[in-house]
Order: C-alpha cells, then sequence, then structure tokens
C-alpha cells in the first residue's frame, strides 16, 4: 500500500521519480541527466516540483527500498495519468535506460517492473 508522501505526488513529482529511479539502476546519475530529466517532466506535466525535496528523498531511499518505492511511484503515475502520458513518460524511459546503449540487469528490472505496474506486454 502506498505511504502518504507517494499518495500526494503529482504526475511531475511521479515521473521524476520514475526516471530517477532508472537512471540510478545501472548505479549512477548524471547532473545532465537529471536536467534532461526535469526539462523533459516540466514541458510534459506542467505541474509543480520541488526538485531538492524530491533529490534529498531519492538520495536517502536505501538501494535495497528503491525498487518498492519504484513500484509504489509507478502505481501513482498509472492511477493520476491517462494512457498517452503513461506512453510518453514509458518512450521518454526507454531513452533515459538506453541512453548508453545498453540495457543493465537492473535497468531491465525496473523496465519489467513499470511493464507489469501498467498491465503492458
Amino acid at each position: 500500500m502506498p505511504t502518504q508522501f507517494i499518495q500526494k505526488m503529482n504526475k511531475t513529482e511521479a515521473g521524476f521519480h520514475i526516471l530517477m529511479l532508472l537512471s540510478l539502476a545501472d548505479g549512477q546519475i548524471q547532473q545532465a541527466e537529471s536536467s534532461v530529466i526535469l526539462d523533459f517532466l516540466e514541458e510534459s506535466f506542467h505541474e509543480p516540483i520541488e526538485i531538492i525535496k524530491e533529490q534529498a528523498f531519492l538520495r536517502a531511499c536505501p538501494e535495497e527500498e528503491r525498487l518498492n518505492h519504484f513500484t509504489e511511484t509507478a502505481q501513482q503515475f498509472y492511477r493520476i495519468s491517462t494512457n498517452e502520458e503513461r506512453n510518453q513518460l514509458l518512450s521518454f524511459a526507454m531513452k533515459v535506460v538506453m541512453a548508453d546503449e545498453k540495457m543493465d540487469k537492473e535497468e531491465n528490472d525496473f523496465i519489467n517492473t513499470l511493464y507489469d505496474c501498467w498491465g503492458l506486454e
């Protein structure tokens, strides 16, 4: 069951968590990735985000809890988004994952989780 924190997330916040956790799956986040992700989300969803708070939360999230947090956040995004918005986020997520032209096992696990949460094949 999602926490109250997750249930209050808007699309920009949930999308940020999803994409940043995907970026973290291979072990590191480049500052450029974070900026590109934020630009995409602000253009796509036009909802407010307190970037410092969200980044601090993600840095504090223990590695062993990341997949669980990712799952809850993906479920929240699903509840508050349209099919078109989910497809848009998924397309961008694949670009983030494939930016280095390979998909690590951990990245694949997160993408598969996203597909499962959203009932995609």
